[in-house]
């Protein structure tokens, strides 16, 4: 099951995952998609996945699924895990580029309420109108500062594989809107994909940091290739692993 981030629905405004789905499933890789709101609370949100994965695990006749959750989705799914009683269920969790440390930047927008509460009352109207079931900007903007994620209680469980990597935007500019996020996140995260600091990535068995990747590109966002870096063929790699480990 592939968990999305925020600000985005599996299906809208883009298709957050790209042509991952569909490599995969031309890998003989059985496919679904977490379905979450795009701004829904760490606990909301994680809600809806049980929800998912039940059906999941009916539809497939089968007792455990495997994980692979970019940015706010691995919150999610640490919580899925450890709060929801789901751990039996759960195999594997991948996460790519996920705050579990926080991020001081969205620490310093949630504490300026006022500035952002008109912000916050268009976005949580405009998702609505997208599919959200319970959009809450502020309180998910919260999950995300620093000091949530110091207090967060989502102990790994014992039985599931966690693996995580992180990514490095550097002085890349093949992602321009990444490029701006990172810049503004630079002087109170350093260095990051363009959201999320490699630090802040690293869970369970870190795998490493993947260098002059945005966050966009490790979910084939974009549905480009680079030189360096092919998100597709990441993820096969990824999901091969994960066979030949008995996953």
């Amino acid at each position: 099951m592939l968990v999305h981030g925020m600000n985005c629905r599996d299906e809208r405004p883009i298709f957050y995952w790209g042509r991952i789905p569909k490599t995969l499933r031309s890998h003989g890789a059985r496919v679904y998609l977490g379905g979450q709101d795009a701004w829904g609370t760490v606990a909301g949100n994680a809600e809806q996945l049980r929800k998912m994965v039940l059906r999941v695990l009916e539809r497939e006749r089968c007792g455990k699924v495997n994980l692979i959750a970019h940015s706010k989705g691995g919150l999610e799914a640490r919580y899925l895990i450890s709060k929801l009683g789901m751990a039996e269920h759960t195999a594997t969790l991948t996460t790519l580029s996920t705050p579990h440390r926080g991020s001081r930047t969205a620490q310093w927008f949630a504490e300026r309420r006022i500035l952002m509460a008109p912000y916050g009352w268009c976005s949580n109207r405009f998702w609505r109108l997208l599919g959200d079931e319970a959009p809450r900007f502020r309180e998910t903007l919260n999950d995300l500062s620093a000091a949530a994620a110091e207090t967060r209680e989502c102990p790994d469980a014992p039985g599931v594989f966690y693996q995580s990597w992180g990514a490095r935007l550097g002085g890349s500019l093949h992602d321009p809107v990444m490029a701006l996020f990172g810049a503004v996140c630079r002087p109170l995260d350093g260095e990051t994909d363009g959201l999320v600091s490699p630090d802040s990535a690293r869970w369970g068995e870190y795998r490493g940091t993947l260098e002059r990747v945005s966050h966009q590109d490790l979910a084939d966002a974009l549905q480009r290739d680079l030189p360096h870096f092919k998100p597709c063929a990441f993820h096969v790699r990824l999901v091969r692993e994960l066979a030949k480990k008995g996953f």
